[in-house]
This record gives structure tokens, sequence and C-alpha cells, in this order.
């Protein structure tokens, strides 16, 4: 039944209030945008509203990947700082890969509105000033939040529907149903099994991430390192978020920081960050 959950969302007007809360809020946050960059401040907290607006400057460098590729290689710990390239497999790796059940393939559901979804929502709020504007935004962004994860939910039972396994798409009065997969993936553990490490080189690519990991781990030193990188730019990116999740968020930074610090002194076994935070952290 969980197909028709989703139609019933839609024929409930829920995801049009879905699409309309989405609206609102980015619109809304475009406004503050350029507000708050006018104001040349990196930080405005609206206490009243609990809310806050801030631009986040963040550097960005390009790697110099394929001699970080060769040094963690001759190092032998290069399988501990890359990830599997799907498009630089053979056709022989990917047929055994397949074979022996190892390639990593998720469903997901996407819905696709016809017409008669078009949002008509006016720009009701224009004429507002900017406190005006942060109320009507946290209203709905609540709203929103409450919308997106039920939207979410089930759109990830329905990937379980006999009918869209069978069918792969369906039709509705509202527009499209489909099941679709994502892009395939494969472990190192398990490419390893099969081809040894003489056919890694070939086929990974390195993950900056794990290699950060890996020099709080102690097993290579940051400062070698950064010779692989060149500086780019810097580009400001711009928040607006409740002041509750800007403190979840500094929180979450220091419990990762914390962990990176107790693996430079430990070299303990490798743990992931990301299962520090939750998977709806973000919505």
């Amino acid at each position: 039944m969980t197909i028709f959950h989703i139609n019933d969302f839609i024929e409930r007007g829920k995801y049009t209030e879905m699409k309309n809360c989405e609206f609102i809020t980015n619109s809304i946050k475009e406004n503050i945008r350029l507000f708050h960059f006018n104001t040349e401040v990196m930080r405005i907290e609206w206490k009243d509203i609990g809310v806050v607006s801030k631009f986040v400057s963040n550097k960005e460098y390009s790697w110099d990947k394929d001699a970080l590729k060769e040094m963690f290689y001759d190092l032998g710990i290069l399988v501990h700082a890359c990830s599997i390239c799907i498009e630089k497999l053979s056709e022989d790796q990917l047929l055994r890969l397949i074979n022996k059940e190892m390639l990593l393939v998720e469903t997901f559901v996407r819905f696709s509105p016809n017409k008669q979804l078009k949002n008509t929502d006016t720009i009701w709020w224009a004429d507002m000033d900017i406190q005006d504007q942060l109320e009507v935004w946290h209203e709905y962004y609540k709203k929103l939040e409450i919308l997106s994860g039920e939207w979410y939910r089930l759109r990830k039972r329905a990937c379980s529907s006999v009918i869209l396994q069978k069918e792969k798409k369906v039709v509705c009065d509202y527009g499209t149903i489909s099941l679709l997969e994502t892009k395939p993936a494969v472990s190192v553990q398990h490419f390893l099994s099969i081809f040894g490490n003489s056919e890694l080189l070939d086929v990974v690519v390195i993950d900056i991430s794990k290699v950060e990991e890996l020099a709080a781990r102690g097993f290579i030193c940051m400062s070698e390192i950064k010779e692989y990188r060149q500086f780019k730019d810097v580009k400001l990116k711009f928040f607006l978020m409740e002041i509750s999740k800007e403190q979840a968020m500094y929180e979450f930074n220091k419990r990762r920081l914390k962990l990176l610090s107790y693996l430079s002194v430990t070299r303990s076994p490798q743990v992931n960050l990301n299962e520090l935070i939750s998977d709806d952290f973000f919505v």
C-alpha cells in the first residue's frame, strides 16, 4: 500500500503545501541574504525570532590527487585514503563484481508532478520589512520541516512497493511516480578481495576527508600533504537557520574535533565521523 500513501499525500494537498513552503522560505532567504550582505557583518542574531543569519568563508583548493595516490600507494596506505571510481572499472571487473554480488545499488522514489500541481503562489511578503519576513520564514520553515520529513519517509517506504518494483513507473492524476537506482558503488575491501592490491591503483580516487582522518591518526603528516594542494578561491556561503540548529552544528563540530584529537593520540581503528550525526540533521 506504500505507493497509495504517496498518492494520498498529494491528493490531500500536502505536496503542494510543501512546495509552496519551499518557495516561500527560499525566496525570503534570498531577500535576507541581500539585506545581510549590505550590512558588511558576518553574523546577525535575531533573538526575538530565534533565528541567525551568517556568512561563512570557505577556502577552496585544487589537489594533485594523482601524486597523492602514488605517494599513498608507496606508503602502503592507499586503501585507507581512497574510494573506488565506478567509471574506471573495466567490463571484466564489473562483471566479476556483479557475479559476486558486490556492487551496491540503492533504490529511491522520484515524483515528477504535472501541470496540475504548478505553483501559483503570489509573492505576498514582498513589501514586508526584514523583521516581518524573518517571522514568515521561520513559520514556513517549521511547516516545511514537518512536511519534508513526512514526504521523505513515504518515498523511502515506497521503495518496497510491489507495484513499483514490477512496473518501475506509475502514472497518477498529478504526475509520475518512478522507482530509480542510484549510481552503483563498490567498497575498496570488496574490490581487494577479488582483484588484490595490484589493480587498485588504476580504479581509485583520493578522498580528501579520509586523508585528513589519516593525518589526525598520525599515519601521515598534514604539512606534507598540503604541498599537493593549490589555493583557488575563497567562497562565501550564506546560512539562515534557527539558533538551536546553529548550536547543534557547533556541538557536532566540537565532538568531531575532539574525536580527531583522540585519534591522533591513540591511532585507534578508523571511526566513521558521519556516525556522530543523524541522517535528518540537515533536513
